[in-house]
């Protein structure tokens, strides 16, 4: 199998080559971006593996210009970036552009180097094979999930409002505490724990996952600890998410619904690193880091008796908390974009477009109570849907609407209200656009203090009527 490494710095490319040819690979190098993927274009199969550095220098096109190429050329070949000025938006942008590694180039460049080879042929050797991991790898699940993209490819950190939330994970990155992720279903939390995991010097170890609302305890015990064989009838022995994370990262998705008999047991392993299998005696000792995330009133469940404020206080060393999609409009236009491109350029037969300024208007407009999650899989409706180059207001259908009741289950008076005062608003500037003497009257209030709620709202005044104001 040969490699493509392309990097302008001769020493690189040379202490690159001597590993991958210590490893059996053959190596081909190019200085400039656009000789790889000219050398793709001329070769689409003839390589197993690219190594692409990030910047080539001024007036060159850089790595992330290049990959996009490659992948529109071939898009099951696997590209591991390099940067020598790696920072968290680079890294996450290559992430969510299906990059299989991000290393960067500082003093334990080679070691990175020989792990992500590791890695890359365990990958190879998987997909080679076409099959399913099985229990005899699940050790592997983690990296190898991370490689087949399905994380970064779920969710984009695309959007102005992020960039405080993206500077605290760059930070956050390098502290081994346990960090708490907070936010409505579909915000992307497990996107900002992967990052955190990226940007960390755990990258080279796994990150793994488990759901802790979607088992129940007894399960849960298992899945997170392991068992031995036959520790009930027929069991068989298993590796359990904790030891699989080991010198990784663990991400304790919806850990507001763990049951509360078994967050003792979870302490015990945050405190003291160490557990024992389901059935077993033998101490197991690991090394992980723990990235939690909830969508639950903590605080609520824990007046309520329901969460462990020893727990909470363990987990929440630092906590991140991500904004509902309606609390910030003005990113809707750029991720109903990058969705429309994106599954364009990932399904045959889904032709490009474009949104009219006016449906990016009326998209806005919108409550999301999924969120990032429920723009996404809207978006893609409409790409399959719409035959036209051009989205229009009346292609849009209404989106799923909820219950406003079912959907405030968790939420304090005061963010009731909010959210009930922000519903009322957005009917009224539905029904009588940009015309805000009729809104304010239609509302019971004065045209300066709809203006000030409007501003606080981050909400727009259309100069036509909203197809919204057919749904409420």
């Amino acid at each position: 199998m040969r490699i493509l490494i392309a990097d302008d710095q001769p020493e690189v490319t040379r202490s690159i080559a001597s590993i991958c040819n210590d490893r059996g690979f053959d190596t081909v190098c190019v200085a400039r971006g656009e000789e790889a993927v000219a050398r793709v274009k001329a070769e689409p199969s003839g390589f197993a593996l690219v190594i692409l550095d990030y910047d080539f220098g001024r007036r060159r096109k850089n790595g992330l210009e290049a990959f996009r190429e490659i992948k529109a050329l071939v898009p099951e070949l696997p590209v591991v970036f390099l940067t020598g000025q790696g920072t968290v938006a680079i890294a996450v942008e290559a992430m969510t552009l299906g990059a299989a590694d991000f290393l960067e180039k500082d003093r334990d460049f080679e070691d990175n180097v020989e792990i992500a080879l590791a890695k890359a042929q365990r990958l190879l050797a998987i997909l080679g094979e076409n099959r399913s991991l099985k229990e005899e790898n699940r050790d592997l699940k983690g990296q190898v999930d991370f490689y087949k993209e399905e994380l970064y490819r779920r969710y984009s950190i695309v959007g102005t409002t992020l960039k405080e939330t993206l500077a605290l994970v760059e930070k956050l990155a390098q502290i081994p505490r346990p960090v708490l992720i907070r936010g409505e279903r579909g915000t992307g939390k497990e996107l900002i724990a992967a990052a955190i995991h990226k940007a960390s010097p755990r990258r080279g170890g796994p990150f793994v996952t488990v759901n802790c609302a979607a088992l129940a305890e007894g399960l849960l015990e298992c899945e997170l600890f392991g068992q031995e064989e036959n520790c009930y009838p027929g069991a068989p022995f298993r590796r359990g998410r904790f030891e699989m994370a080991s010198r990784g990262t663990l991400f304790l998705d919806e850990v507001g619904n763990m049951p509360l008999e078994f967050q003792q047991k979870v302490l015990r392993v945050l405190e003291y690193q160490q557990f024992e299998r389901v059935g077993g005696t033998q101490t197991i000792k690991v090394d992980v880091r723990i990235i939690a995330a909830t969508n639950a009133d903590l605080e609520a469940e824990m007046r309520r008796g329901r969460f462990r404020e020893d727990l909470y206080d363990r987990l929440a060393f630092e906590t991140i908390r991500l904004p509902p999609l309606r609390e910030r409009p003005d990113d809707v236009p750029m991720l109903a974009a990058h969705f429309l491109n994106a599954i364009s350029q990932e399904i045959t037969g889904v032709t490009p477009k474009e949104f009219a300024p006016e449906a990016l208007e009326t998209l806005k407009t919108y409550p999301w109570h999924g969120n990032v999650r429920e723009l996404k899989h809207y978006v893609e409706r409409l790409a399959y849907r719409v035959t036209e180059s051009t989205i229009r207001p009346e292609h849009l259908p209404p989106p799923r609407l909820v219950d406003a009741e079912e959907d405030a289950v968790g939420l304090s008076l005061a963010e009731r209200t909010a959210r009930f005062r922000r519903k009322l608003v957005n009917r009224a500037l539905a029904e009588w656009g940009r015309d805000l003497d009729k809104v304010a009257s239609s509302l019971g209030v004065g045209r300066s203090e709809l203006e000030v709620m409007i501003r606080e709202m981050g909400l727009s005044a259309q100069d036509t009527r909203s197809p919204l104001k057919r749904l409420i």
